[in-house]
């Protein structure tokens, strides 16, 4: 926050920066030194931007999109590369912090502090890079299920082979809501874990 500050009342960074994405590289910073909570794996910039182009293509672009689990908005960032409206970007978290961050970076947009499992509206359209852990993944992707109908989509970055899991049964039992129509491993590392991951796109069924 403090860093977004200096920015914003000097439209330059109080540290000399020769990249172009200078809330991610902080944030990886960031948990270079304090650890990583709440298994926040940041999406790098390269799936960030693959993700969104899959958004462009197979979503209803006169449907709100959900940027789930937000962070401080690196696939929000990718999705306004891609032509999006800010407007049509609706964005939630849990971590308050993440949030004022998301708020400020993305002022056009529309942003929430609440937990994927307080949010009871539809969601036609998501793209989320939600939590690695097998029960907290098992219960996002069953939110999806009631919060989305028949036709809607999603474009999500999973641990490598989780939706492929036959245990616990509630991976299997939830993704049998869901038609899978594309799926491809990540080509990038993530900054602060050794995990593999996918992206897959689903259709609720």
């Amino acid at each position: 926050p403090e860093i977004l500050d200096y920015w914003q009342q000097h439209n330059d960074l109080p540290f000399l920066y020769g990249g172009d994405n200078w809330p991610y590289d902080a944030m990886c910073e960031r948990q270079r030194r304090k650890g990583v909570y709440a298994s926040q794996y940041l999406t790098p910039d390269r799936t960030a931007r693959q993700m969104a182009a899959l958004a462009v293509r197979y979503f209803d672009n006169d449907s709100r999109i959900v940027d789930a689990c937000c962070g401080t908005g690196q696939l929000t960032r990718a999705l306004l590369l891609e032509g999006v409206h800010p407007s049509a970007i609706l964005g939630f978290d849990a971590d308050a912090e993440l949030v004022d961050l998301y708020e400020r970076l993305y002022p056009e947009t529309n942003a929430l502090r609440m937990q994927f499992r307080e949010i009871d509206f539809r969601c036609e359209n998501v793209i989320a890079n939600p939590p690695f852990e097998i029960t907290e993944c098992t219960s996002f992707l069953q939110w999806l299920s009631r919060t989305q109908c028949s036709g809607d989509w999603a474009v999500l970055l999973l641990s490598y082979g989780f939706i492929d899991k036959q245990r616990p049964k509630a991976v299997q039992e939830t993704m049998r809501h869901f038609i899978i129509h594309y799926r491809t491993p990540m080509q990038e590392p993530f900054a602060r874990t050794a995990c593999r991951a996918e992206i897959v796109v689903v259709e609720r069924a």
